[in-house]
């Protein structure tokens, strides 16, 4: 028998919700008795907390005798409620580029229906995030799949689910912006931001073939470190701005296709969580890479038109 404790009937639940959020359809749930050794507490109080958790329609159970009791169906975010598991953290790169709003939104909507509120928090670098990951101080991150392919070894257990071609940036939004009088005779200064994968790798490869001097800065604020004379010429990702910078006087050019064919896995963005978070990866079922592009498209169109104003981020 467990250890006396004055565990309440609210937290043997939730702990039983937890428990049954690592089981799908169809397979066996702990018995009675082991259920008691985790939640610590009596039986009584364990056939209890199951039978609420069906009259509340998280889960249903069918018992087989000897066979044990199984799960006919399961409410994933009425048993995430019941766990008592709160928010669902994301964490996303520095807000800005469209793409990133139409992953939000693609994974807001299936999640609010639910009933799981999203709250995101923004983060630069990719290796950053997957720490904070690996830590457990998030749900989920958002990084590019070649960012994910560069860092997974370094943290053990985690996966992906992959959104999909150009979701991470999408085709043309990636752009060098180069002053448009360089100064004679030096060295051009590029800007490179070493703290994102993403960055440092599509820099050094645009311009593997030039003189260049590295400096480093960091990627989101390339239109202004030009404009400031820091550097000559820095790629940017980019997004709706109040002043574009041809507006601003500066000279906007796409990347190299040969760039981008030798980098290719970093247009692809990717949900990263824990392999063993089974409550989390059940909820990112409900998240439909068919829907992000829908809604990125969406969003992209939206910028380009007369309607660019529109506040993009947060939503």
């Amino acid at each position: 028998m467990p250890p006396a404790s004055s565990t309440s009937k609210a937290d043997v639940r939730a702990v039983l919700a937890r428990v049954l959020l690592t089981r799908e359809v169809g397979q066996r749930i702990p018995t009675v008795q082991d259920l008691q050794h985790t939640s610590r507490a009596g039986a009584g109080t364990v056939v209890k907390a199951l039978r609420s958790l069906q009259d509340t329609g998280a889960i249903t159970l069918s018992s087989h005798g000897h066979q044990g009791t199984l799960v006919v169906s399961r409410n994933v975010g009425q048993l995430w409620r019941e766990a008592q598991l709160g928010n669902f953290s994301l964490i996303m790169p520095p807000p800005g580029p469209v793409e990133q709003h139409g992953i939000l939104e693609a994974l807001q909507e299936p999640l609010a229906r639910q009933g799981v509120p999203v709250v995101v928090n923004a983060l630069a670098g990719a290796r950053r995030r997957l720490e904070r990951l690996h830590l457990e101080n998030a749900d989920a991150v958002v990084t590019s799949a070649g960012a994910f392919e560069r860092h997974r070894d370094d943290f053990p257990g985690l996966r992906s689910l992959d959104l999909g071609e150009s979701t991470f940036y999408s085709p043309g939004s990636l752009v060098v912006v180069e002053s448009p009088k360089p100064v004679k005779g030096r060295r051009l200064r590029v800007g490179i931001d070493r703290a994102s994968h993403d960055h440092q790798l599509l820099t050094e490869t645009e311009f593997a073939d030039s003189d260049v001097e590295f400096v480093d800065w960091r990627f989101v604020s390339a239109p202004a470190a030009v404009l400031r004379g820091r550097v000559d010429a820095a790629i940017w990702h980019a997004m709706p701005t109040v002043i574009s910078p041809e507006l601003a006087g500066l000279n906007v050019r796409p990347l190299r296709e040969s760039t981008l064919d030798a980098v290719r896995d970093v247009t692809r963005a990717v949900l990263v969580t824990r392999e063993l978070d089974a409550g989390v990866n059940a909820l990112l079922r409900f998240v439909s890479p068919a829907e992000v592009i829908k809604i990125q498209e969406r969003l992209l169109r939206l910028a380009a038109s007369a309607e660019s104003e529109t506040e993009f981020w947060p939503r």
